[in-house]
């Protein structure tokens, strides 16, 4: 469904900005001529004052609804777009002192054929929806959204710069649904405490009305989003008439309770380990309306029991894996605080100035057990944390978020018996800020961003960076009547910290200063602090059947941001051309078709070509809503600055990629589906593919199973291993690795009403790689890729259990030894949680947490042995219950 869908906006090039900065005041006129008629009289809605306020029941019997006036223009989106609705929908809209009040009844001549799935809050499912959108600060970029299905499941939506979505915020509201012979209705009741305006004598918010018809796939909107056109909420209507009311001086407190027992395997004389465990929490969670635009968010002593556990990965890369944030508080209105700094999709599509998950991370030093034994901790203590977020009447966003984590302290009982407590998390400040500015009704918007990290250092951590800082500039200008764009950013970091600490940020993953080869920075293990920059400068056409976008990327080696950010490397400049043709209206075979073109190229600083290549692909949807994809990408070679973690830069060979899938119509009750990719490269002899069927079914309305099986595989012929020192030189130790990985998602939704579901979720996951060959680097830059390594021959290689041990001279001596490569790991994680709300915006969770892993040298994949050992490994239980209750005061 569109109206819930963001349409994501695409990078653009620097080179192009100058030359249409001249055309912005050339085209001011035409915009603001193209917004009036937007907000012509037949996009303008007039409510009325009630005297009494309607019952929320579902059914529109009261005389406040008989005395407002109905409307029931709505035009098709989808399938037939232009065209009236097949059937009518008719709404009507009053308000008193403390809410809006919106009626909508969807007629139907099939009445019996109305779909309405029982789902968990929040689930978008295939069901007939009716919808309204206030944009009440009336800045066209903006907007909060609430929908109904025909069995009563709420969902709501915030929509921010126009067409994008965060489907975290959870507002406090009331609806009621109710069915008859003429089709179905929906009666809502909105506080304007969930809504942000300024005060003001007569208000005018943006306005938006939707219903979706399930069996015909049918969307109609009161105000018409063209689907050529890239804005959602900058096309609204307009709801006028509410006079004489306050915005609301917003005081929401939400106190829990929580109690949690956890049962694992004991171990005998640990005492950290006793196989139970048993604690409770108290904390509470505030909302506060500062002013009538901007909101003050605080949790104390927050309590995250309810999360869904991270599925299991096996990580072979150089680089940190990237897990979503999934805990409400840091996902709710965090639409202000995104800052991406990425061109595009794939493996970096993550990499962002604000990372949530750094704040309550798990404790990144050790206790040492001193001969014993000591506490191991999972997360950090959040002592507490708030957001302060708003828009003024005069365009300005605010964004501010503060929070503050505990010293952890590890218990350690060491050999003689004696207690000592180790530091293995210091007490740490964490700040986040935005403040942008609207102009020209939103379609230019200048804003500052910064993330502070603080750190006070006990001596056993000097090893991690005492205070970190980032800040930068963004903007974006779109003009044409909304189909260009020109948008960018530039962001300084600057980290300080012991001479040790700056000596391992230079030397990781995202840096490698000590290259040999590394000509152009200084890798210095005296310093202290380290600075650089990143900057991105896009320029693009984003509407119509035709869009393009073209870009410019780049990063200093020293930038650095992942105190608080997400980020892989640095050192790169990134150029890209995008190019899209998309047909928009049903023809013979398809109902819509998107092509795309894309080229790009990347350097180093020290203009080293790091990689080249472009990709073509293509998306549809067929006449009976079947859709799939398909593409194909061709890389060349490029040097590679990590391959030897440290080392030289190595030449990649190219390679070729290919993906697709293809998915049934999703309102079926039984429906699946199925994602592939493939890579080789003829040059190594690489290859990998992953095939990742789906099933779902929905055998009543308020079931739905889900199962979705992947598998995994590849040879890798060159898989780092490790670097030693041996016979007077370094050497760079690769595997000629075989891995196959098998995991199993399912789902089980099972919803008793629209306020209470039960949720199960289960991953079984097995993965396993054996390493058939090895061989060193021996001319990391040679022209043909069999000249960069010389393989060891087998006799030179003996490996136990433990160790591998490499003889270089043949004199029968080892000379290099290295920890056995092969592996299987598994693992089983399900989470079961009940949710009730069991009166408005107060909830009960009962969760239960299982989980169980073992590893071993054993690289051979056996899935029936994997999963003897895995359901035999010790199993971990965890059972919270976590009661939570909603004051407005």
């Amino acid at each position: 469904m569109p109206f819930f869908r963001g349409k994501r906006q695409r990078d653009c090039w620097l080179l192009l900005l100058l030359l249409v900065i001249p055309a912005v005041n050339t085209t001011a006129q035409t915009t603001q001529s193209n917004e009036a008629s937007r907000t012509g009289s037949s996009a303008a809605f007039a409510t009325l004052a009630a005297p009494v306020p309607p019952d929320i029941d579902g059914r529109l019997d009261e005389e406040a609804w008989a005395a407002a006036v109905p409307r029931s223009d709505f035009t098709q989106q989808n399938p037939d777009e232009g065209a009236p609705g097949t059937e009518r929908t008719e709404f009507r809209i009053i308000y008193t002192d403390a809410a809006v009040y919106v009626a909508i009844r969807a007629y139907d001549s099939q009445a019996d054929q109305i779909s309405a799935q029982l789902t968990r809050r929040d689930e978008e499912s295939p069901s007939d929806w009716v919808g309204v959108g206030f944009d009440s600060y009336h800045d066209r970029r903006t907007a909060f959204v609430f929908l109904v299905n025909a069995a009563g499941v709420k969902r709501d939506i915030y929509f921010y710069d126009d067409n994008n979505e965060d489907t975290s915020w959870d507002a406090v509201w009331d609806v009621a649904t109710s069915r008859d012979p003429e089709g179905w209705t929906a009666e809502f009741r909105i506080p304007f405490s969930q809504l942000r305006f300024p005060a003001a004598p007569r208000y005018t918010f943006g306005l938006q009305v939707y219903r979706m018809l399930n069996r015909r796939n049918e969307e109609q909107f009161w105000r018409l989003p063209p689907k050529d056109q890239s804005g959602f909420v900058s096309l609204f209507g307009e709801l006028e008439g509410i006079e004489g009311i306050t915005p609301p001086r917003r005081i929401e407190v939400m106190p829990y309770v929580s109690a949690t027992g956890a049962w694992a395997p004991s171990e005998d004389g640990n005492p950290f380990q006793t196989g139970t465990d048993h604690t409770g929490r108290v904390g509470a969670d505030f909302n506060i309306g500062v002013t009538s635009n901007l909101t003050l968010s605080a949790t104390i002593n927050p309590d995250f029991g309810q999360v869904e556990a991270d599925p299991a990965v096996v990580n072979l890369t150089a680089f940190e894996t990237f897990f979503p944030e999934k805990r409400p508080f840091f996902n709710e209105g965090i639409d202000i605080f995104r800052f991406p700094i990425v061109l595009g999709d794939g493996p970096e599509a993550n990499e962002q100035l604000f990372y949530s998950r750094r704040i309550g991370r798990a404790p990144q030093g050790e206790a040492d057990e001193r001969g014993g034994y000591a506490e191991s901790l999972r997360e950090t203590t959040i002592l507490g944390a708030g957001k302060l977020s708003g828009k003024t009447p005069s365009g300005w966003t605010v964004g501010l978020i503060g929070a503050l984590t505990a010293e952890e302290q590890a218990d350690v009982v060491d050999s003689a018996g004696t207690s000592h407590k180790d530091i293995v998390e210091p007490r740490s400040g964490y700040f986040v800020g935005r403040l942008a500015r609207d102009f020209r009704n939103g379609q230019t918007q200048v804003g500052l961003f910064a993330t502070v990290v603080d750190r006070g250092l006990p001596s056993n951590l000097m090893d991690l960076r005492s205070s970190a800082y980032a800040g930068g500039l963004k903007w974006s200008h779109r003009f044409r009547n909304d189909t260009w764009s020109v948008q960018g950013w530039v962001v300084g970091s600057h980290v300080r910290g012991s001479a040790e600490a700056i000596e391992d940020t230079q030397t990781s993953s995202a840096h490698y200063y000590q290259r040999p080869d590394n000509d152009y920075v200084t890798f210095d293990p005296t310093r202290t602090s380290l600075s650089g920059y990143a900057g991105q400068f896009t320029f693009g056409k984003h509407a119509g059947n035709w869009r393009f976008s073209t870009g410019i990327d780049t990063r200093s080696p020293g930038f650095e941001v992942n105190d608080m950010g997400f980020q892989r490397d640095a050192d790169r400049t990134i150029q890209f051309v995008w190019l899209n043709r998309r047909w928009l209206q049903p023809g013979k075979v398809f109902r819509n078709f998107n092509v795309n073109f894309s080229q790009y190229s990347a350097w180093s600083y020290g203009w080293d070509r790091l990689g080249l290549g472009g990709n073509v692909n293509t998306n549809f949807t067929l006449l009976n809503y079947w859709s799939g994809y398909f593409g194909l990408a061709k890389s060349f070679p490029g040097l590679s600055k990590t391959a030897l973690r440290g080392g030289p830069a190595f030449t990649e060979p190219s390679s070729i990629h290919s993906w697709a899938g293809f998915h049934s119509d999703s309102r079926k009750s039984v429906r699946g589906g199925f994602n592939t990719f493939f890579s080789v490269n003829d040059e190594s002899g690489s290859w990998v593919y992953n095939l990742s069927p789906n099933i779902s079914a929905r055998p009543a309305t308020n079931i739905d199973l889900t199962f979705a099986p992947s598998l995994f595989r590849q040879f890798d012929t060159w898989q780092y291993l490790d670097d030693a020192e041996a016979l007077g030189t370094d050497h760079y130790i690769f595997g000629k690795l075989e891995q196959t990985t098998l995991n199993m998602t399912l789902r089980a939704n099972l919803t008793f009403t629209p306020d209470m579901s039960l949720q199960v979720y289960a991953q079984p996951f097995v993965s396993s790689g054996n390493v058939v060959g090895y061989r060193r680097v021996a001319d990391p830059r040679a022209d043909l890729f069999e000249d960069r390594f010389e393989d060891f021959d087998p006799s030179q290689v003996t490996k136990d259990d433990e160790d591998v041990y490499i003889d270089l001279d043949r004199d029968g001596a080892s000379d290099i030894e290295l920890e056995n490569p092969d592996f299987t790991f598994v693992s089983f994680r399900s989470n079961v949680v009940l949710r009730w709300e069991y009166t408005l915006g107060s909830t009960l969770f009962l969760v239960w947490q299982h989980g169980r892993e073992d590893d071993y040298s054993d690289g051979q994949f056996r899935l029936g042995q994997g999963l003897s050992n895995l359901f035999s490994a010790d199993q971990e239980n965890t059972f919270v219950i976590k009661f939570n209750y909603w004051l407005s005061l």
